[in-house]
């Protein structure tokens, strides 16, 4: 039952909730500026392709509202329930302070808090954009409907979208907060859910590998929203559609809101089930195995396991890394980043070649094989947490380091061969080219493993960077994330396309090593004789003797100079990090 004046709570609960997130953000400088520049550059891209375009945009009189505008919508709307699910489940399933809240106020006035603060974090992303996309539209036709009607487009489909998500976010959570087979398996069911939520959205948006245009979608309702926005412009939309799309949006929030209340309120108040425990009685559970060998860590992270002939203070260390990332996969979240930003631009370009496999095995060698590296030991001493001296004074640092990389060289290098050589043998190259590219991403990942506990030792995190129940979540460094990933996927770069494509790689190392510094330098000298125009003739010169050199040649010294850089890289990242937890004082 609802407490009196609910809704005035609701809205305080929800405004307050917002707030925190917003100086959460602002505390985190390095976040707070990637996410201004991710909305502050597209939405200059708009302002240039209006002012660029204004005139034929004008000129092109009355159209009809193509059914790709109305599937793209409905893409970007099924993307916004896809975060929203993700982060009900892992990120925000709880209210901070859960006991004194539910203790103070009800349940629905948590619920609608909730909602409200996560429909304004979205209405948050939204708003430099859509204000940009109002002016233009007010700018273009004079459409003064549409300084009210595309703002309120908006907020119904990322209000529609936040409800929907949260509508199912906390059904899964509830389901494996009562299913001890789903509390067990999450990670590999919530893995196999994000590759299946991949695989629809490669058949939608690349129609050239699943047959599947955007254009598909214009018959969900959700795409509709966008008739709703052009109204009084040129671009003709259907008023039915907008009946629609208004009147289930009012739907939506009445039956989600109402779903939700019902969820999370079971949720809340139901004592999770244990996933360790499986389907043992109790006996089976408190008597130990005859042979004595399997322990209590050991059965955690079954089926996957360390070989036994491994030194036991090795096999702990993998075993621990295993067991947080199969408890908590949420802290993988922060590792999909960089690869979604590379790989949506990768696909794109790859669906314009001849093959896609030309990109996608390329792709795989390199990005794959840093996520071999990264999963495990990207910050291995924010994740000991309370128990970090502990460890620092019972394991040396030989035994912690190579723990870290044995899951690593156990599942991800195999990972990587395996994928690699088969997307390999489905494209189009010859058997020579295969190997080369299986190599390289077997290089790679050596590389990504070797170096993933030398970063991360040199540059932990203890401190979470969000509010809520995912605090105990610890997240890597941006610094951190960024040195690993450019450090290794970079060189990985530049050995494949010297496999595949060497006088682009000539004509770019010429260019970085010679032409460019050349260009600089004559362009600080002024055109006067001196040391400054001396050094650019002499990197002209360079650029010049990179460029005319022989391809064979010049494609067996750079890669002999990679790959013996790698194995160097690797050894020197290996000492340092040993030598960095061995002289490691936690902060006080």
């Amino acid at each position: 039952m609802a407490e009196a004046n609910w809704l005035r709570h609701t809205i305080r609960v929800g405004v307050f909730e917002f707030r925190r997130s917003i100086r959460a953000i602002w505390e985190d400088k390095a976040r707070a500026f990637l996410m201004a520049v991710g909305l502050v550059f597209p939405s200059l891209m708009l302002v240039g392709f209006i002012y660029l375009f204004s005139d034929a945009i004008r000129s092109a009189g009355v159209v009809s509202l193509p059914p790709i505008a109305r599937g793209t919508v409905a893409l970007f709307w099924l993307f916004g329930v896809f975060i929203a699910t993700q982060r009900a489940v892992s990120a925000r399933p709880r209210i901070d302070a859960e006991p004194l809240m539910l203790t103070t106020v009800s349940p629905r006035t948590v619920v609608g808090g909730l909602v409200l603060a996560e429909t304004l974090r979205v209405l948050a992303y939204l708003a430099l954009p859509v204000l940009v996309l109002t002016g233009g539209v007010v700018y273009l036709f004079g459409s003064v409907s549409s300084i009210l009607l595309i703002p309120l487009a908006a907020v119904l489909l990322g209000l529609t979208a936040v409800l929907v998500g949260m509508v199912l976010g906390y059904a899964v959570a509830l389901l494996i907060a009562t299913s001890p087979f789903v509390a067990r398996h999450k990670t590999v069911l919530g893995g196999i859910a994000v590759l299946v939520a991949m695989g629809g959205y490669l058949l939608i948006t690349l129609p050239q590998f699943g047959g599947i245009g955007q254009e598909s979608l214009a018959v969900l309702p959700v795409g509709w929203f966008i008739d709703l926005a052009v109204i009084g412009t040129p671009v003709q939309g259907s008023m039915v559609r907008v009946a629609v799309v208004v009147g289930g949006s009012f739907l939506v929030v009445v039956g989600g809101t109402a779903l939700i209340e019902y969820e999370a309120t079971r949720f809340w108040f139901t004592d999770p089930v244990s996933g360790d425990e499986g389907d043992k009685t109790e006996s089976e559970r408190i008597t130990p195995e005859l042979d004595g060998t399997r322990t209590a860590l050991a059965d955690a992270i079954t089926p996957v396991g360390i070989p036994a002939g491994i030194s036991q203070p090795t096999r702990r260390v993998a075993q621990w890394s295993l067991l947080r990332t199969r408890r908590d996969p949420r802290r993988l979240n922060f590792l999909l980043l960089p690869v979604v930003m590379v790989g949506s631009g990768l696909i794109s370009s790859g669906m314009q070649a001849a093959s896609p496999w030309t990109v996608f095995t390329p792709a795989a060698a390199v990005l794959l094989a840093w996520m071999a590296g990264a999963t495990f030991a990207i910050n291995p001493l924010g994740e000991e947490g309370a128990v970090l001296p502990v460890t620092l004074i019972s394991i040396s640092g030989s035994d912690y380091v190579r723990g870290l990389m044995l899951p690593g060289l156990l599942y991800g290098l195999p990972l990587v061969v395996l994928v690699t050589g088969g997307a390999a043998i489905i494209g189009p190259f010859e058997l020579p080219v295969a190997l080369g590219l299986v190599g390289v991403g077997f290089l790679a990942t050596m590389v990504a493993v070797t170096t993933a506990p030398a970063v991360g030792v040199w540059f932990p995190r203890f401190s979470a960077i969000s509010i809520g129940q995912s605090r105990e979540v610890i997240p890597p460094r941006l610094v951190t994330t960024s040195l690993h990933f450019l450090g290794v996927t970079i060189p990985a770069t530049f050995l494949t396309v010297l496999l595949l494509e060497p006088q682009l790689a000539q004509t770019l190392v010429a260019g970085i090593a010679g032409f460019i510094p050349a260009a600089l330098l004559q362009l600080a000298s002024g055109g006067e004789s001196g040391i400054l125009s001396d050094g650019g003739t002499w990197f002209h010169a360079l650029g010049t003797a990179i460029q005319s050199s022989g391809i064979e040649s010049f494609r067996l010294t750079v890669a002999v100079l990679l790959i013996l850089s790698a194995f160097i890289v690797a050894g020197i990242s290996y000492r340092v990090a040993i030598r960095r937890f061995d002289n490691y004082a936690p902060p006080m």
